[in-house]
């Protein structure tokens, strides 16, 4: 593997190893994912149940009364939100832990700010969540648009505002 990049200038071998280590991250997850986690399904159920009782206590406190049933949450009266696995967060999750494993920095700082850009991400997909319920009360129409484009966009803004943080603040730092 050294010979391999023993020509290549230095930004160059930085992210061809960057992408290898991407590739082989995304291996590794497809591989866990679909042969334990998917097959087992606590994770995602667990992750469904956070987000339907969490949804749901929001709701309340902003004064709706709310229906909660296994998978789905919602305002009394509509058809509320199912959250699905792909919904859940998890792959969020993989995504944004992996992208900072890959990067450069102290692994202590990485630990960290991974468990917080996660909770972080959770957090977010809640309020999506909850904003999602309050679009089948108001304009139920505007549903499907809303859950494709509107709040994944924003997620992955947020996601994004993340990882340029982690490397303005932490990866490109000396001394990691």
């Amino acid at each position: 593997m050294q010979s391999l990049f023993k020509n290549i200038n230095k930004q160059d071998k930085f992210i061809a190893i960057f992408i290898l280590k991407g590739i082989s991250l995304y291996v590794l997850w497809y591989l866990i994912y679909d042969n334990w986690l998917l097959k087992d399904g606590f994770v995602d159920h667990f992750l469904i149940d956070h987000l339907v009782k969490s949804t749901s206590s929001i709701l309340k406190i902003v004064g709706y009364k709310v229906f909660e049933y296994s998978d789905a949450v919602g305002v009394d009266g509509t058809h509320g939100v199912l959250i699905g696995a792909p919904c859940n967060g998890l792959s969020l999750f993989a995504l944004f832990a992996g992208f900072i494993i890959i990067f450069p920095g102290n692994w202590k700082k990485k630990v960290i700010f991974i468990s917080i850009g996660i909770l972080f991400i959770h957090i977010i997909n809640i309020f999506r969540l909850v904003a999602l319920a309050l679009v089948v009360v108001y304009k139920p129409e505007s549903l499907e648009f809303n859950h494709k484009y509107t709040f994944t966009v924003l997620v992955y803004v947020f996601i994004f505002i993340l990882w340029i943080i982690w490397v303005n603040k932490f990866a490109l730092k000396k001394n990691n």
